[in-house]
């Protein structure tokens, strides 16, 4: 392995057009599915309230003080905020992460595929690491790397 492809291994954005792309889209539909989610339970939290008026909580912040009075919304929309939150920055995380998972055999394909197109030597066998995605993708181009080899059209390293 080169020193470039090691140096690939541990940074983020291994393609990084393809990485930001996906990651972007992901959070798209994350950020929108996260904005119908609160405007549901919003709505059926001031549902709730308009239909109970009336029915309040009361708490207590010290001794002595008077109580204050909260509605069901007050109670749950800041728990609500904070999921909704918390859903959009662990999903961006996890778009970062598969991105990454995404991009390692993305990018071995292109390069080994623009080497065949310029005419420089490839090895007859494309690995792929056993958690990789593009499996079966990556056992096609093996085969036809193979039969290239085969056949003489393929320049050997």
């Amino acid at each position: 392995m080169t020193t470039h492809a090691k140096n690939r291994r541990g940074r983020f954005f291994i393609e990084p057009n393809f990485q930001r792309r996906f990651m972007a889209r992901l959070a798209g539909w994350t950020a929108v599915s996260t904005l119908i989610t609160g405007t549901v339970v919003y709505a059926l939290l001031l549902q709730a309230d308009a239909r109970s008026a009336g029915e309040f909580f009361y708490v207590v912040q010290e001794a002595g003080s008077h109580p204050e009075m909260l509605s069901h919304t007050a109670i749950v929309l800041p728990a609500l905020a904070l999921s909704l939150a918390l859903n959009l920055a662990l999903s961006l995380v996890f778009a970062l992460v598969y991105s990454q998972r995404l991009a390692g055999p993305i990018h071995r394909f292109k390069t080994d595929i623009e080497r065949l197109e310029k005419g420089e030597p490839v090895k007859p066998v494309f690995h792929l690491r056993g958690k990789d995605e593009f499996q079966d993708l990556g056992h096609a181009f093996d085969a036809l790397l193979k039969r290239l080899a085969e056949k003489g059209f393929l320049k050997q390293p």
